[in-house]
């Protein structure tokens, strides 16, 4: 039996989202406007790379903050760190950086633990966690270690089971901070607006046998990340000072497109902007004051500036049904 995917009717609103991030607006929120972050300790997820690796340099360059590159291949980590101590040297006339790798596969959901408890063994501290690692319409039937469908095991078991197993040192550092200054950031895209109603294809999630384009398993992958960041505070009620947020860093030219065809390939380098722009993206939902408590949960659009997401993906039903199926299909793992 072929499960059929269904959509939502798409409002004119959300058709001009799709467009956006071909002409985003500029952004107001730069290096020179970021805290000193002195004694915060900040993780990356996929730092070694693309957008993630910006935000690193960023970070590196213009704060004091300590900052954790998780990645999955240690040869690239410790290029792209050699990397970032020439541009950041170059770029912001600083030496000494304070960046630290440890080994994590998101698609392998057992190495999780160990990287999460490596952390914890180096750290009494967690003041920012941006969840940027993943991957974009690999091979049809990619699957992870554990069988799932690559992009929401990559994208979603691997995250959330890492959060899972930081939140207490990231709840116990939030109330030594101001309210908002603890954050989690969920890199997610306006590809969410391509995924099923609801945001999951919970019929056939894996996709194993459902009338799926790759547009489509890539879009269900994203608004999870939405559902996840709107979800983070109402399951986690005694988190009072962490905000929370989802962002579509922009249409970029970055790693993440190694799957693409080569029409792709050409639309991506014709139309889509650099990664640097990516940066201000996820910097701004990491430390802007215009982010607090009273929006936790919100959406970011490129290169920084608040949102909304798709209307069904806001909808607290769908929100709690997404965070049950996590924890669920989790449960195994724990």
């Amino acid at each position: 039996m072929v499960h059929k995917v269904t959509f939502p009717k798409y409002s004119f609103s959300d058709y001009l989202m799709l467009f956006n991030g071909f002409f985003p607006k500029k952004p107001t929120f730069t290096e020179k406007d970021y805290p000193s972050l002195d004694g915060k300790v900040v993780i990356i997820t996929g730092a070694n790379s693309g957008v993630g690796y910006q935000s690193a340099k960023s970070l590196l360059g213009s704060t004091n903050a300590r900052v954790y590159m998780f990645a999955r291949n240690p040869t690239k980590a410790e290029q792209a760190i050699k990397k970032l101590e020439v541009e950041v040297a170059q770029e912001y006339k600083k030496t000494n950086l304070d960046i630290h790798f440890i080994q994590i596969d998101f698609s392998d959901l057992t190495t999780i633990k160990p990287a999460a408890e490596k952390f914890l063994s180096q750290e009494n501290r967690l003041d920012i966690i941006i969840h940027n690692a993943g991957v974009m319409t690999p091979p049809a039937g990619s699957r992870t270690k554990q069988n799932f469908d690559l992009e929401l095991g990559t994208n979603n078991l691997g995250s959330q089971l890492l959060q899972k197993y930081l939140d207490p040192i990231l709840i116990k550092t939030s109330i030594t901070n101001k309210p908002g200054e603890s954050r989690i950031v969920w890199v997610a895209s306006t590809a969410s607006y391509l995924s099923p109603i609801g945001g999951i294809h919970y019929a056939d999630p894996n996709f194993n046998d459902s009338d799926a384009t790759k547009e489509t398993i890539y879009g269900q992958s994203k608004a999870v990340n939405v559902l996840q960041a709107k979800g983070w505070n109402g399951a986690h009620p005694d988190a009072k000072n962490v905000v929370c947020v989802s962002i579509c860093p922009g249409y970029l030219r970055t790693e993440l497109q190694k799957y693409a065809t080569g029409f792709e390939a050409l639309i991506y380098r014709l139309f889509f902007h650099d990664a640097r722009n990516g940066a201000y993206t996820e910097l701004f939902a990491a430390l802007s004051p215009k982010l607090t408590m009273q929006n936790t949960g919100a959406y970011v659009i490129s290169f920084g500036h608040i949102s909304k997401a798709r209307k069904d993906l806001d909808d607290p039903e769908n929100i709690r049904k997404a965070w049950n199926f996590l924890e669920e299909e989790l449960k195994p793992y724990i």
